[in-house]
């Protein structure tokens, strides 16, 4: 799974963070864009909002989601769904 995002300035270092966890780093392209790959430390079901700081906090939300298989055996799928972040959901820090 991983963040796309922009709004960044060109070259900027970003961090993505969830409950206060870095969960992946990227470089903004010269367009201001980035992807990251996300790596949680713990699967917990529900929905976890992301931030992304690259000089200005983007945000979206990853829902986690636990099902068991029909096929009887004690195997768990986590599906993760993300939600791209979005530069318009941007909010230029003080």
């Amino acid at each position: 799974m991983s963040a796309t995002g922009r709004g960044c300035d060109p070259g900027s270092r970003v961090v993505l963070t969830s409950g206060g966890e870095r969960v992946g780093t990227a470089t903004a392209d010269a367009g201001g864009r980035f992807t990251a790959p996300l790596e949680f430390t713990r699967v917990e079901p529900g929905r976890h909002t992301i931030t992304a700081d690259c000089g200005i906090v983007l945000t979206g939300s990853v829902d986690q989601v636990v099902t068991s298989s029909s096929s009887g055996s004690s195997t768990t799928l986590v599906v993760l769904v993300f939600f791209v972040l979005a530069g318009a959901a941007a909010f230029r820090l003080a």
